[in-house]
């Protein structure tokens, strides 16, 4: 079983995850914070892969802490010129160093396992061209694609609304009870049951231009 460990943070009011299997203590790490040092201290893992749900900056802070060692990983279509550069530029800015070298080989319908679970990898164009959720029973590791009280912005650089319209009808067809976990935390909401945010989900969608 996977224990869904979410670490909020203040800035940007990000929602970054670790998935650790409860039984092998083998981990992957999701949309690392700038902090993600302090939390690793408490926990004992195997920590397989960090995992950039897309690129945007405030999703990679926390790539520097693996640099060199655990590879990163994140969907080819994050690979354009106009996301590295922006990502590389924040970090310089705000680290002084040099964003670490992301593996752009996470594709749709891969499976990534934690024990005896297996992840689905699902495109989710929309909010950046290769931004991916991921799946497995009961649950979804959403990104910037759907909050606990609304979508991703589709209005961005990168963003397409025809795609996120898309990627949106594909969540909606997973079962009601499935847990969608978002990166971020708007309204104070950490999470909710996709029965619960269907009606704003539906709305969002039918909205967009």
């Amino acid at each position: 079983m996977i224990d869904v460990i979410q670490i909020p943070t203040t800035r940007f009011t990000l929602l970054s995850y670790i998935l650790k299997d409860q039984e092998t203590g083998e981990a992957l790490v999701i949309d690392p914070p700038k902090e993600i040092g302090r939390w690793l201290e408490r926990e004992t893992l195997n920590i397989l892969a960090v995992i950039n749900t897309h690129t945007h900056p405030d999703h990679t802070q926390g790539n520097l802490f693996f640099h060199g060692g655990i590879p990163i990983l994140a969907h080819p279509a994050e690979k354009s010129f106009m996301l590295r550069a922006i990502n590389s530029i924040y970090t310089l800015l705000s680290s002084r160093k040099t964003q670490p070298k992301i593996d752009f080989s996470l594709n749709e319908g891969n499976h990534l396992s934690l024990g005896d679970t297996t992840i689905e990898v699902i495109h989710t164009p929309g909010h950046s061209p290769g931004s991916v959720c991921l799946y497995w029973p009961g649950n979804l590791i959403a990104g910037d694609t759907v909050f606990a009280v609304g979508i991703g912005r589709s209005d961005i650089p990168g963003g397409n609304n025809t795609m996120m319209k898309q990627s949106l009808e594909r969540i909606l067809e997973l079962p009601e009870d499935t847990l969608l976990w978002p990166g971020h935390f708007y309204d104070e909401k950490y999470c909710a049951r996709l029965r619960d945010s269907r009606r704003t989900i539906v709305w969002c969608m039918n909205n967009l231009l």
